[in-house]
């Protein structure tokens, strides 16, 4: 790891910092490191081009001498490019002789984002993919959006997870509910009465018989709130409850095919993957 000096370390933070409060359009800043002289991203793949709908993970590596010198990039995520070998080294000029300490990171990730828009094949690290764009660019494009479908498409998320999670909080708190008000009212009461009786006479063992005196007040009230609840239901609770539990029933069963349906679109996906892994292998 680099010996990074506390003004290029304040020059970093800074970008870091502007990175996330002005977000770059198709650039995601990954706060996933501690060190400085790493900054990870998530590059989305842009539209109509053999990328789009992918997600690649780029990583800027910075020296001692940054920014006098330039970041080192790196493609962690595998792609089909002709400027990037494919080991994950990038070839642009901004990464090389035009660059200028002033570039800075954000400018950075939006020129390595318009390299996957206009490819520079001339140039190339990865001569198979400078070739092929050059002599057959529908043919380049096929294998680039293999590369992209079998390596950079983000996961799919389970349907119906954020519902379950907002459900799961929601009951969480209603757990931790508060005491009932005829148990608070009946603690009031209780605590207050020996100074209502007696206000220019009370002692601190007046005070402690009051303070047990609302303890138990609150125990038998809160006993006493239950109770007639369990001995005989009223209609509005008997029909909270049908609906409640039909409510829940509905909700089993949506849960049920919200499973079904992640589980059948993670199978198609996987199949799909499969199948471009067999037809990537016999490219």
């Amino acid at each position: 790891m680099a010996d990074l000096s506390a003004s290029t370390m304040s020059i970093i933070a800074k970008q870091i910092k502007a990175l996330v409060k002005r977000p770059l359009d198709g650039v995601r800043y990954v706060p996933d490191h501690g060190s400085l002289t790493e900054v990870h991203a998530i590059i989305q793949g842009p539209e109509r081009t053999p990328y789009e709908g992918g997600e690649f993970r780029v990583k800027l590596m910075l020296g001692a001498d940054y920014p006098s010198a330039p970041p080192k990039g790196v493609f962690l995520t595998k792609i089909y490019h002709p400027n990037i070998s494919t080991a994950g080294d990038i070839c642009v000029n901004t990464l090389k002789r035009d660059w200028k300490p002033e570039i800075g990171l954000a400018h950075v990730l939006q020129v390595v984002r318009c390299l996957l828009i206009v490819p520079f094949p001339e140039s190339s690290l990865n001569d198979d993919a400078g070739r092929l764009f050059m002599e057959s660019y529908d043919e380049f494009a096929r294998r680039a959006k293999l590369m992209t479908g079998i390596h950079a498409k983000p996961a799919a998320k389970p349907a119906g997870a954020k519902k379950a999670s907002a459900k799961a909080a929601s009951a969480a708190g209603g757990a931790a509910a508060a005491p009932p008000a005829a148990a608070a009212a009946a603690a009031t009461a209780a605590a207050s009465g020996p100074d209502a009786e007696g206000a220019g006479s009370a002692t601190p063992s007046s005070a402690a018989s009051a303070a047990a005196a609302a303890a138990t007040a609150v125990a038998a009230a809160s006993g006493a709130a239950a109770a007639p609840a369990a001995e005989k239901p009223s209609r509005k609770s008997t029909h909270d409850e049908g609906r409640g539990a039909s409510t829940a029933g509905n909700e089993n069963k949506k849960s049920r095919l919200d499973k079904s349906a992640s589980d059948k679109a993670s199978k198609k996906a996987a199949d799909k993957k499969k199948k471009d892994r067999k037809a990537l292998k016999r490219l």
